[in-house]
């Protein structure tokens, strides 16, 4: 099997890495720093290495397109494959707006081949042990959902093009929508400092379903090391607590909690999932492109709010 990667940067070489690591496929990347191809060369098995993400399209004939780009060029390039018959997988945030992804949507359902988004925790065992007790009905029906996630303050640096709502916030929302079912229809935000990347973003919406998801991201921690990532949810027989990389606390009818492989690697997850669809002809992703549509409209309401 022929994969293409496109965008040689922190994403794109994580894709690069774990497709070398599962094996018998061939590599190709398409990086517009020509200074980096050599690099890229030297760290992966590449046939081929190419600054034109397009050209290389024509030339290398990849059975599938791993997009990891700067999030404008995403929709360009994926809609190129997809009128091709070529799968592709989109890293987030799949569209920069509501707009472009309705496009993408459209050419994804005109194509033989498949548009996956690439919403990584959806293929995360413990955020799927979290979904199976909700679903099992141990804590009743969802009421609230809540989660965190704290990165450094290097991301307003590295990410200075794109919101921390489409950067990092994006993989709570898609969350929410998961557990929860419905869709957004209203929310409130707050950025603190205002009008900074190098910030507190919290937001508080409200789903079709009934329940309310609270949200926080920061970009401020001075170093690496930040508190872990976590998930709580709320149902009407009790609640549950995720820490990520550690485990599960259920207070229900019974209090207990449950392990969470440290060593579990959602990337290879997604990466089988995706080589899979591929040789079936077919997605067997757990999140379609109107996920992603979802995810993008709540977070357009959540800036659209911090905006006012």
């Amino acid at each position: 099997m022929k994969i293409m990667v496109a965008g040689g940067g922190a994403f794109g070489k994580e894709h690069l890495k774990t497709l070398a690591e599962i094996g018998g496929i061939t590599l190709a990347v398409a990086e517009a720093r020509v200074s980096e191809h050599d690099l890229l060369r030297q760290i992966f098995p590449l046939a081929d290495c190419d600054a034109d993400a397009f050209a290389l399209l024509d030339h290398f004939e990849p059975d599938g397109v791993i997009v990891a780009t700067p999030a404008a060029a995403h929709a360009s390039l994926a809609t190129k494959a997809l009128e091709r018959g070529i799968p592709v997988l989109v890293e987030k945030p799949v569209a920069p707006d509501d707009a472009t992804m309705r496009s993408l949507c459209q050419a994804a359902a005109v194509s033989r081949a498949f548009l996956q988004p690439g919403h990584i925790l959806r293929f995360s065992a413990g955020h799927r042990q979290l979904l199976d007790v909700l679903r099992s009905g141990e804590i009743g029906q969802l009421l609230s959902f809540s989660s965190r996630r704290y990165r450094d303050a290097g991301h307003a640096g590295r990410y200075a093009d794109i919101d921390p709502v489409l950067m990092t916030m994006i993989h709570d929302i898609d969350l929410a929508l998961w557990f929860d079912g419905g869709t957004a229809v209203s929310a409130n935000a707050t950025r603190r400092p205002s009008e900074m990347a190098r910030s507190l973003t919290s937001a508080r919406l409200e789903s079709t379903s009934g329940s309310v998801w609270h949200l926080s991201t920061s970009w401020l921690h001075p170093g690496p090391d930040c508190p872990p990532d976590r998930v709580e949810i709320i149902g009407t027989k009790g609640s549950a607590e995720f820490e990520i990389g550690s485990h599960i606390e259920i207070f229900g009818s019974l209090q207990r909690r449950i392990s969470v492989d440290a060593s579990d690697n959602p990337l290879r997850a997604e990466l089988d999932c995706f080589l899979r669809g591929i040789r079936a002809g077919r997605s067997h992703a757990p999140v379609t492109p109107q996920d992603a549509m979802n995810g993008l409209l709540a977070a357009e309401m959540i800036i659209g709010k911090l905006n006012q």
